[in-house]
């Protein structure tokens, strides 16, 4: 009872210190006795794993502030501001998706608009905005802060079993209790920084790909399955979309949605035809049926439902982090597309989006993995 009161006063008061902290669930895949996905399900970020990670994360503080007032070189956790033009594209795009919200360079009051996103059916998409706003953390000698945790020294210190750069931290503090001042080659450092970020990135890469390609290969089995998806990107060669049981992302060409004028708003982020019922917006609800599985591409296309029925039911998750597609459809220009029929989706014309091989083509479209701090 007390380490959780602890734990609370410390996590209020790094909210106040002006801390972010972003909402991106984390996937996790059920398998069954031969390996293969039969769901999958989001780690829930209960009080318990809270009072963990806010005792990880000031040890890390307190051995990253310890080393420097030693002014010793050490491998650092660096998160460098992000620039301001970037934030100023993410003000509009949040005052697009109908957020009142001042200037987003302000810390404050980027940490005031997420928390006013909760419930909201665009708040995953607006936290993944954020996300992507902000630079990549990295390990470096470099005394540069952490801007997302609003940290002037920080490391990785908590878990030598699984983090290189921690065991290095640790090695340095065996020096130090034997009474050795620890060499802290700056040059080296930077080079072992520059080696673990760049290892760190090829891990969580995998680590999407691998649960990317068991939701694909559980749905590759129930081609036809319909479920409930929130909208997650809108282009005018198509829209994203996220399903909500099993939520992985999808792409719907315009040839998938209803027949119709389509024009492409991209200030709105939507794509509305002349009938009243198709219009498309971001975070907004639909239903949808598995259209298409190329494994090989690590693509999933849907199309609209046009049964009025959910029939597949998981425990749910997936980062949702990585959206993609080809480029737009060859020979379409302006502001308006016509839709396909209400069957298509099941097949990919040349230049034509599918979701997971080719790169979105929105200031926010570029998928990342979370930061870890």
């Amino acid at each position: 009872l007390r380490m959780h009161r602890f734990a609370m006063v410390l996590r209020e008061r790094r909210k106040k210190h002006g801390a972010l902290e972003l909402y991106l669930p984390e996937t996790k895949i059920d398998l069954d006795e031969d390996g293969k996905a039969s769901g999958a399900h989001v780690v829930v970020n209960t009080e318990s794993h809270q009072v963990i990670e806010e005792f990880m994360l000031a040890a890390n503080e307190a051995v990253a502030k310890a080393l420097s007032d030693k002014e010793l070189y050490f491998l650092r956790r660096v998160h460098t501001p992000p620039s301001p033009k970037k934030m100023l594209q993410l003000t509009q795009f949040a005052r697009d998706l109908g957020f009142q919200c001042d200037s987003l360079e302000n810390r404050f009051e980027t940490q005031r608009l997420l928390k006013l996103a909760e419930g909201n059916p665009a708040r995953l998409s607006l936290n993944l905005a954020v996300l992507r706003s902000m630079q990549k953390a990295v390990y470096s000698p470099l005394k540069e802060g952490h801007y997302a945790l609003n940290s002037d020294n920080y490391c990785h210190f908590t878990s030598p079993i699984r983090r290189y750069p921690d065991l290095v931290i640790h090695r340095v503090f065996d020096q130090l209790i034997a009474g050795k001042r620890p060499s802290g080659d700056f040059t080296q450092l930077r080079v072992l920084g520059e080696h673990c970020s760049e290892r760190e990135k090829r891990a969580e890469k995998a680590e999407r790909e691998l649960v990317k390609l068991k939701l694909l290969g559980l749905l590759n089995d129930r081609i036809g399955t319909v479920m409930e998806a929130i909208i997650t990107g809108v282009e005018d060669f198509g829209i994203f979309a996220q399903g909500v049981e099993l939520p992985i992302d999808g792409f719907l060409a315009l040839e998938a949605l209803p027949a119709d004028r389509y024009h492409y708003d991209p200030t709105a982020h939507m794509l509305w035809g002349h009938q009243e019922e198709n219009q498309f917006r971001l975070g907004s609800k639909i239903e949808v049926e598995v259209a298409r599985v190329d494994l090989d591409r690590r693509e999933l296309t849907l199309k609209l439902s046009s049964t009025g029925r959910a029939g597949f039911s998981l425990r749910a998750a997936t980062d949702g982090e990585e959206r993609a597609t080809s480029t737009r459809p060859a020979g379409r220009s302006g502001g308006e597309r016509s839709g396909g029929q209400r069957s298509g989706g099941g097949g990919k014309k040349k230049g034509q989006g599918s979701f997971g091989k080719g790169k979105p083509q929105s200031k926010f479209g570029k998928g990342k993995k979370p930061k870890r701090n």
